[in-house]
This record gives structure tokens, sequence and C-alpha cells, in this order.
């Protein structure tokens, strides 16, 4: 009975506990359903956001199989995931030049994940052959030899990329190309540039990296030193207004050439509202310059030429061969050309050219007069190009030459006609831009020299003489200009006359000249022309005695043999005393000629009409 009872309970025991296996199997169950539910999940979650993930997509095996693909990479291949997943190889996408780099890629990251780049660009092609450019991320899988890789596409910007990188081109071909030099500087007291466009060469000499910060040359030290603080001071205070400033200065080109420019620039604001930077655009205007200052010039010549026809700079005259010789000063002044000067001695020949000079454009370079005469013909070379160190017995150091002295400026060679036939052929090699060579050197030099002439000879004489060579002739006598002398143009005695003693006479010595000396100064002949004049006036205050020293005269012409001539205050002006000297000399000739104006006009080597004028202006109608 207990046996059996036992065997029951056993039963039950083991029923019990059959059931709770089941149970136990059935939790197990439900509990794989339902981590298989998650995973399906999750793979399912996965799977959408490897779908949407924005860009083309995909999983990569060790053997370089492509094992999953989502629809933009298909989109983007052309190809369907049945044809790619599981066949296919990344590498059949990706044009030749960019495989083999991938490759290493590939393997490199397998062994070490950060042996090789998770970003960079690649270009691939779709199976219509369109090849499109990619931004590519990659990286490996944690615990597997597994990558994912996503391909963005950048075609759209890689062609705005070209295209700006073109554009930057030509802008940089334009600005390269234009007359001048676009630039942006840091706003500091050197103008440190931190860009310079190409045409910096063309208008500094300079290249852009020697400009750039600074590393040969600043720009500031460029400015010549007379426009330095303007230029400074101009633009800070157009950038602390906020507006835009032009200004023309000079600068000092790497050659060592003065340009005149023009500069147009504005600030760059930063964000704190400070101007760190400026940009502009700065141009030659050397030859506008040069321009306005030859109209300038020639605005002064003018009207020196129309209110100051009795007095051309220091050149006194008004008589009509002084009005044409004063046209022909202002002719030649406005050229680079060479100039001959005609005329006896003593009319004047260095103050033309110096008058030249004056008023040409290297006025303000230096002008070196030479009296051709004085120097001996062995000594010409070494005189006119200087010469070495010992060249010759006493050469103990260089010495430069007249040509040197008058580099950029006029060289004035007075009495060329004296110049003999051999230093004719030299000069005639510098005229001709040969240069010159200083004796005892091997250098040939050239210097940019305006040549002034001068001489009293008839160089056209010269030449049929032989003593002059044509060819040199031809090269000295571009521009002549002839001085007539003071015998041909006595009208202009009361001129000159007033000139020399404003000169030399003072208030206490100023002489009271009378009919009689006047009479005397006015018939006599002038072989020494207004130079003689000069010397006999400066006597005559000086010694107060009326001497020409001239062989047309057998003694010297005291006053005494003209009644004394009294030297007495007077409250006449000089004008007035001038006045009064032109009038009795014009009453004298009358008288003379019994007031016939035809042969009194004669006399006086005017014409009627200006008789007639100042008869009337003297009552003497």
């Amino acid at each position: 009975m207990s046996d059996i009872k036992k065997s029951k309970q056993e039963l039950i025991d083991e029923l019990k506990m059959l059931r709770r296996r089941i149970d136990d199997l059935q939790a197990l169950e439900n509990a794989q359903s339902s981590i298989q539910k998650a995973l399906e999940k999750s793979e399912e979650r996965y799977r959408t956001v490897f779908e949407n993930t924005g860009t083309a997509t995909i999983i990569i095996e060790n053997d370089m199989i492509i094992s999953m693909v989502n629809a933009k990479f298909e989109e983007l291949t052309g190809y369907s995931k049945k044809e790619i997943q599981g066949k296919m190889k990344w590498s059949e996408f990706v044009v030749k030049e960019d495989v083999e780099r991938m490759r290493q890629y590939h393997f490199k990251r397998r062994k070490d994940r950060n042996a090789a780049p998770t970003e960079y660009e690649c270009r691939v092609f779709n199976r219509f052959g369109e090849v499109k450019d990619m931004y590519v991320r990659i990286d490996m899988i944690s615990g597997t030899l597994n990558s994912v890789g996503s391909f963005n596409d950048i075609t759209a910007f890689k062609q705005t990329e070209k295209a700006l990188i073109e554009s930057e081109r030509k802008l940089s071909k334009l600005m390269g190309n234009l007359p001048g030099m676009a630039y942006r500087c840091i706003n500091d007291q050197f103008r440190t540039m931190k860009y310079v466009s190409a045409g910096c060469k063309w208008l500094t000499d300079y290249s852009p990296f020697e400009l750039i910060d600074n590393s040969k040359k600043a720009y500031m030290e460029m400015i010549h030193p007379e426009d330095k603080d303007y230029i400074f001071d101009q633009i800070q205070s157009s950038l602390a207004s906020g507006r835009p400033f032009q200004m023309e200065y000079r600068i000092t080109t790497a050659s060592g050439k003065l340009k005149w420019v023009w500069e147009e620039g504005l600030g760059i604001v930063a964000e704190d509202g400070s101007v760190k930077e400026v940009e502009g655009f700065i141009s030659d205007m050397t030859e506008h310059k040069m321009e306005e200052q030859q109209l300038r010039k020639e605005n002064i010549r003018l009207k020196s030429s129309i209110k100051e026809r009795y007095k051309f700079g220091d050149i006194v005259g008004k008589n009509r061969s002084m009005q044409a010789v004063y046209e022909h000063i202002s002719k030649a002044a406005a050229t680079d050309a060479n100039v001959i000067i005609y005329g006896e001695s003593g009319t004047g020949k260095e103050l033309v050219a110096r008058e030249i000079h004056r008023l040409s454009d290297n006025s303000e370079r230096p002008f070196v007069p030479v009296n051709c005469s004085a120097i001996p013909e062995n000594l010409f070379e070494s005189e006119l190009f200087g010469y070495k160190k010992g060249a010759f017995t006493g050469a103990v150091q260089d010495k430069p030459g007249f040509f040197d002295q008058a580099d950029g400026g006029t060289l004035f060679l007075d009495e060329m006609g004296e110049i003999g036939l051999s230093a004719q052929v030299k000069l005639l090699r510098v005229l001709d831009g040969g240069g010159y060579t200083p004796v005892g050197g091997n250098e040939v030099k050239k210097a940019r020299v305006r040549i002034v002439a001068a001489t009293n000879r008839d160089l056209k004489k010269e030449v049929q003489a032989g003593r002059m060579r044509e060819d040199f002739f031809y090269r000295i006598h571009i521009i002549p200009i002839t001085l007539p002398p003071l015998r041909e143009r006595k009208d202009d005695l009361p001129l000159l006359i007033e000139h020399f003693l404003t000169i030399y006479a003072t208030s206490e010595n100023m002489p009271l000249l009378d009919g009689k000396v006047l009479g005397m100064l006015y018939n006599y002949d002038w072989p020494g022309n207004v130079r003689e004049l000069q010397n006999v006036l400066q006597r005559y205050i000086t010694m107060k005695t009326l001497d020409f020293m001239s062989t047309s005269v057998s003694r010297p012409v005291s006053l005494e043999d003209w009644k004394t001539v009294e030297f007495r205050e007077t409250s006449e002006s000089l004008d007035q005393a001038m006045a009064n000297f032109e009038k009795n000399i014009i009453l004298g000739v009358l008288e003379q000629k019994k007031w016939q104006k035809y042969k009194a006009a004669a006399v006086l080597q005017i014409d009627r009409k200006t008789l007639f004028r100042k008869m009337k202006k003297y009552g003497l109608l």
C-alpha cells in the first residue's frame, strides 16, 4: 500500500517537475521569440537608418565585395541591389586614376584602422559612364573586418570651385595686366602689404614677393620723404571718417626712378569696428603729371611773352629782333633737342642758354658752362669725359668730366667754333648716343645731357673751310638762335641803361645823365655789345668818367669835355629819368634832321609809326 502510495507521490512530483520544465521551455521560447523580435526590430531599425542616411552608403567585406547597399547608392551607380550585393567590388565603380590609392587605404585600415584616412575625395562613374566627384567617409565596423562607407556627391561643388578658381585666375590675370597695382595692406606705419597684384613690378620695379610682408621693401619707404607725412595724415583722416581716399604723391622705384602715382583706397572695417586693413589701387600718373607741369610752364612762358616783353628772365630788350629771340627760347625750352646760339661777343649768349635751361623740364638739374676755347686740345677729352686714377702722371684720383657733372641737365659749350676736328669726332660719338669712356677707363658711360652750344663764328663757313665736320655741324645745328648786336637794337638802350643802373648804382651815387652823355651812349657803335655797355656804365658810376675803351675813341671822354655833369639828388624816379632821356634823344635827332620824321626814324632805327607814338607820348607833335 505504501509502495503504491509512494509511487503515486513520485508520479505526482515528476508530473510537477515536468510541468515546470514545460513552463521553463515555454518561458525560454517566449524569451527567444522576444529576442528574435527585438533583433528583427533592431535590424529593421538599422536598415531604416542605413537606407535613410541621406548619402549613398555601402558595407564592404574584407575582399572588397559590397555586401549591402542602400537606395541612394543604387541611384548613384544605376545598378540594383541584386546586381551589386555579394557580387560586385567597390573598385568597379571608381575611376582608374583613383583605384590604386583607395585599394591601399582599404587594406591599411584593416591592419590598423588609424593607418588610412577616413575622409577623402575620389571620382566614381555609373553604368552610363558618367563621372562624378565624391566626398567619401569610410570607417571600420567594430569587431569585424568589414567597413561602412558613405559617398556624398560634390560634383556641383567641384564645378563651382573650378569655376571660382578659373574666375580668380582671370581676375589675377586682369589685375596683372592693369597699368597699376591692386593691393591689400595692414593699416600700420609701414603700410605692410598682404597682397599685391603682378602690376607692382611694372609700377615699382619690385616683384610681389619682395613687397609682401615687407620682405625686401616696405611700401612706405618708397614714398618721397616730402610726401610721407601728408600721405599718412590723409589716409588716417579718411579712414577715421569712413570715407574712401584719393591722393597723388611721388615714389622712388627699385631702379631709382622717380614716379608720380595716383592712389584710391578704402578701409576694411573689422568686427570690433576698427580699420585694420586697407584695400586700393595705385596707378602711374607720371606722364600726366609731366604734361600738367609742361602746361604750367607753357603758361608761365605765355605770360612772359605777353606781360614782360621788355624782359625775358635776365634778358632785357623789347626790340622786334629780341621778341623773336624770346619766342625761340620758349620753343627750345619745350624740347630736349640740341640748340646752337649765334651772336657776337657780349650779346648775351650764356644768358640765353641759362634761360633755356631755366624754362626746361630739367631746370632743377645742373647747368654746366664750358668755355671750349680755354681748353687745350690735348686736355679736351679728359676735361669733358673725366679720367681714372693713374690714367697719367698727376691723376691721383678719379675725376668726373663735364658730361658727368651735367648728367640730367644742360651742358653749355661756349665758343663751339674753337673745337678741333679730333675733339669733334669724340663729341660726335656722344651726340650719336654711343657714350664716352673716361681717360684711362674701360667702361662706356652714357649721360643724359642736353647740349646748348654758342659761337660767334659762321659755322657753315667753317664747314666749307674744312675746319668743322659736316656731320658734327648737323648734330648741333638743330635749333639755331641768332642774337642781334647792340648796334642793331639801340631802341633797347634806355631799358638796358635802366637795368644796369638799378644793379650797380645806389641812391648815393646814382648819376644824373644829361642829354650829351646819353647822346654819346646812343651814337656809339658798341662793338663789345651789351657786355661793353655794362662795363662802361659800371666805370661811369665808379670813376665818374665815360670811357668806351675803344679804338674808335682816341682818348677817354671825360665829363669835362661835355660840361660837368652834376651828380645831385633829384626827385625824379628812375623811370622818369629814362623817359626824359628817350625824349631828349628823339628831340635831338628831330632837330638834327630839321623835323623830317622819316629821316629821324631811320637814324633812330625805329619805324615811323613808333616814332609818331613816342612823339605823341612826349608832347612833341
